[in-house]
């Protein structure tokens, strides 16, 4: 579009060259598209409803893989936390410790007698009884009897 020449500023009066000068700057875009045909202002397209579902069809954009970058994190850790809970509760044994007469309930991660009791700071001489045995493993539930010789 060339240039658009405002007129002599002594022929038109100060009012009409500032409009002038407005509409100049501002002139508006004209588009060719052509308009459908029963709906003024709408552009035309080619196959009418069917054409504008499979548009919407193939907009719809599938998982993003920025989305699946931060959902293995994600599933990474819950999947630690289970597994650790689960451990925690399958190593868990809750036993009856009689120490001498005084029997009292303990949680513990410990395989056998021998590390119950030095958890628990049971000291143990040659001649004192344990029942079961040391050395034997322990499970949930079970009961163990300390007896000192005097």
């Amino acid at each position: 579009m060339p240039p658009t020449r405002l007129p002599a500023a002594a022929s038109v009066p100060l009012h009409e060259q500032l409009t002038l000068a407005a509409w100049v700057i501002r002139a508006p875009t004209v588009v060719d598209t052509p308009l459908r045909p029963g709906r003024p202002g709408l552009p035309a397209t080619d196959g009418g409803r069917a054409a504008a579902r499979r548009a919407a069809r193939r907009r719809k954009v599938p998982v993003r893989p920025e989305s699946l970058r931060r959902l293995v994190p994600q599933a990474l850790v819950v999947a630690f936390l289970a597994g650790g809970t689960t451990a925690f509760v399958a190593c868990d044994k809750a036993v009856t410790l009689d120490v001498d007469g005084t029997p009292r309930t303990v949680h513990t991660f410990a395989d056998d007698v021998d590390e119950l009791l030095a958890d628990q700071g049971v000291t143990i001489t040659a001649h004192d009884t344990v029942t079961p045995a040391l050395g034997s493993s322990l499970a949930n539930g079970d009961k163990i009897f300390v007896r000192a010789r005097r």
